[in-house]
C-alpha cells in the first residue's frame, strides 16, 4: 500500500463543490494512505507543476478532475526519471482516460477503488514535439469539432456537446494533405481527418477497434478520408466492434511505434481535448511509461 501521495483537485471548480467531492473521497483515500497531500489548482498549468515539482518525492498522485487535469498531470510527471503510479478520481465531462481503463465514474468507488481494491497497470504515453498524450492525437474534423465547442454548451449538455459539435462541422469540414513516415513507409494522401489513438475513448465514446491496446508499444493510426453522417453515426453507436476493413474506401487503419505526421499547413492539433497549433510532428509510444490504478480483472 501507499505511504505517501498527493491529492490535486480543481480549486477553479466552486468551492461548495470542491468541498462536496473532498468530503466523498478525502477519507476514504486517507484510511489507507499515512500521509495524504492536497494541492489545490488555481489556474491552467498547476496540476503539471505540482507533477513536475513534487512527483518525486511520492509513491502516488491522485488527479481529482476532467481530462484537462489528466494531461496536465501525464505531461508533468512522464518526464521525471523516478515517476510515482497515477490514480484518478473522474470529474470532467468525458473522462476518457478512465474510461479507457475502466476506472469508474463515480467518485466514491474510484475512491475506494485507489484505496482497497484496484491494482497498477503500466500504460504507454506517447511523446511528440508538442507535449505528451495518454489518449489521442487528431486533426481535422476531430480538432475542428474539439474547439467549436464552448463552455457553457459543454457544461449544460456535457457529453451530447461533443455529437452536437461533431455533426455540425463535419459538412464543413475540407479536406487536407499529409504525409506520414513509419517503419519504412511513406504515406501521402487526402484526409478530413488525421487520429492516432492510444486510449479507446474519444469525447465520452468509446471506438470499437479490438486491436486499441494501452499497453503494446504501439498506436493505432486512423485515417479518415472520406467523412459522412452514416460513417460518424456508426462510430457513435456501435455496440460491437467495426470492421474497418469493410470501410477502406472512408477510412485506412495502421499501427506503429512511431511516425513523423506533416500537414500542407499549419492547423489544429487536439491531444486529448487540449489545443494546439503545428504542420509538423514527431509521434514516439513511450511503452509502459506510467504506472496506473486499474481495475482488478474478475476471476474467469
Amino acid at each position: 500500500m501507499f505511504q505517501k501521495a498527493m491529492l490535486i483537485y480543481n480549486g477553479n471548480a466552486g468551492q461548495r463543490d470542491a468541498e462536496k467531492i473532498l468530503s466523498q473521497t478525502a477519507p476514504i483515500l486517507a484510511s489507507k494512505i499515512p500521509k495524504l497531500f492536497l494541492y489545490q489548482t488555481q489556474k491552467p498549468g498547476d496540476a503539471e507543476h505540482f507533477c513536475r515539482q513534487h512527483g518525486e518525492e511520492v509513491e502516488l498522485v491522485i488527479i481529482m478532475g476532467g481530462d484537462g487535469t489528466v494531461h496536465e498531470a501525464i505531461n508533468g510527471l512522464a518526464p521525471l526519471d523516478k515517476r510515482p503510479s497515477l490514480a484518478i478520481l473522474p470529474a470532467g465531462t468525458c473522462n476518457d482516460f478512465a474510461r479507457s481503463l475502466d476506472i469508474p465514474l463515480n467518485l466514491k468507488q474510484a475512491a475506494e477503488l485507489i484505496a482497497f481494491s484496484g491494482m497498477e497497470k503500466e500504460v504507454d504515453l506517447v511523446a511528440t514535439d508538442h507535449r505528451y498524450f495518454s489518449n489521442f492525437w487528431g486533426t481535422g474534423l476531430i480538432a475542428a469539432a474539439s474547439e467549436s465547442i464552448d463552455d457553457a454548451s459543454k457544461g449544460i449538455f456535457g457529453r451530447l456537446s461533443y455529437y452536437m459539435s461533431a455533426l455540425k462541422t463535419l459538412s464543413e469540414q475540407d479536406r487536407f494533405t499529409f504525409r506520414l513516415e513509419f517503419d519504412d513507409r511513406v504515406i501521402e494522401e487526402e484526409a478530413v481527418m488525421l487520429l492516432f489513438m492510444n486510449g479507446k475513448s474519444i469525447g465520452a465514446t468509446e471506438f470499437p477497434m479490438d486491436s486499441i491496446k494501452m499497453n503494446d508499444g504501439l498506436i493505432n493510426i486512423l485515417v479518415v478520408k472520406e467523412a459522412g453522417f452514416t460513417l460518424l453515426k456508426e462510430i457513435f453507436t456501435a455496440k460491437t466492434s467495426v470492421d474497418w476493413e469493410e470501410n477502406e474506401d472512408t477510412i485506412t487503419q495502421y499501427k506503429t511505434s512511431a511516425c513523423r505526421v506533416s500537414l500542407s499547413s499549419t492547423k489544429t492539433i487536439d491531444l486529448d481535448g487540449e489545443h494546439y497549433k503545428g504542420e509538423h510532428d514527431e509521434l514516439t509510444v513511450l511503452h509502459n511509461h506510467i504506472s496506473v490504478i486499474v481495475p482488478t480483472p474478475e476471476p474467469l
